[in-house]
């Protein structure tokens, strides 16, 4: 292995000495020290040279530098103020340049702002454990500017992503998920190949940003030209999706229930529409008994739309 390079463990070990660097739990904070692994990740993201690249948590640079001459440019954002001051220092030649580093909270930051401003078309980050899964949704909500995500994530985020219906992992985060991207491949990473070393494996994971949030099956049950309004108004999106996103919630919000049983002690509307409930669940097929983990991303979708008060126009045929 190159000792030069920054992932190499006696050179991770030489900067975090040399800068007095210590890395901070709060911060889900844990370096890739094997380079054949982050190569291998560079290589997963069919990286273009005319591509720029965001990266969330870049720490002191050891994936940048592997990504850095495979693409044109690179948006770095790092919250650790003392990290970033190393990284300024060991890209110098380069930051403000080739390399972009924004020294902000990447859970506060407006991406499709910074998107527009230096054009990114992609994200490929080896991301701290603690936002890893809130900040996916951030990024797929706020821009559909990128769309090909390749995360490096601790194992039980990415069994949430590639669980299915009925798995012990699904969860309102898997169907959130699904309503913007699908998953197209991944690979395993040991829990060995990182400083300090966490308690579980990762895996690197290649999410998708999807064309149409709304499921064929969904699509086919509205009027072309209402579809076409729906789609192109902004406004309307972004309430669906709020709206749509508390009804996940609401369902899983006692996962041990039955899913009415969920709904109805979420809020009254629920309670007071039990019956459409129960004869919408069955003519989807599913029992009055069925479980929150049992339904489908597109069965969700059917289900909240034919007893929304605020959608249901959106269906000119019967389910």
């Amino acid at each position: 292995m190159n000792e030069n390079y920054i992932s190499s463990p006696s050179r991770t070990a030489q900067i975090l000495k040399q800068y007095n660097l210590s890395l901070k739990k709060t911060y889900g904070q844990n370096f890739l020290i094997d380079t054949n692994v982050l190569k291998k990740i560079t290589n997963f993201a069919d990286l273009k040279e005319d591509e720029t690249i965001l990266e969330v948590g870049p720490g002191i640079g050891s994936l940048t530098e592997i990504l850095l001459p495979k693409i044109k440019k690179i948006v770095c954002v790092e919250l650790d103020r003392n990290l970033a001051a190393a990284f300024n220092e060991i890209f110098a030649p380069e930051t403000g340049k080739k390399i972009i580093l924004i020294t902000e909270d990447a859970m506060k930051l407006n991406y499709n702002e910074i998107c527009q401003e230096y054009d990114i078309s992609k994200f490929v980050s080896n991301l701290p454990y603690n936002i890893a899964a809130p900040l996916i949704l951030k990024i797929l909500s706020q821009t559909d500017k990128i769309k090909d995500f390749y995360v490096t994530i601790q194992k039980d985020i990415a069994e949430r992503i590639l669980a299915k219906p009925g798995d012990k992992n699904y969860n309102a985060f898997t169907v959130k998920l699904d309503y913007y991207a699908k998953f197209i491949g991944s690979f395993p990473i040991s829990k060995n190949c990182f400083y300090p070393k966490p308690f579980v494996d990762s895996v690197t994971v290649y999410l998708k940003r999807k064309d149409s949030f709304f499921p064929e099956k969904v699509k086919e049950r509205i009027n072309s030209i209402l579809l076409s309004d729906i789609l192109g108004n902004s406004s309307m999106i972004i309430n669906f999706t709020g709206d749509f996103f508390k009804f996940v919630e609401d369902c899983f919000s006692h996962r041990r229930k039955k899913l009415i049983n969920s709904l109805i002690l979420s809020e009254d509307y629920y309670k007071n529409n039990q019956d459409k409930i129960l004869q919408n669940l069955e003519a989807l097929g599913f029992s009055r008994d069925i479980r929150p983990e049992e339904l489908s991303y597109e069965d969700y979708m059917m289900l909240f739309i034919t007893i929304s008060q605020e959608y249901s126009y959106f269906f000119t045929k019967e389910i």
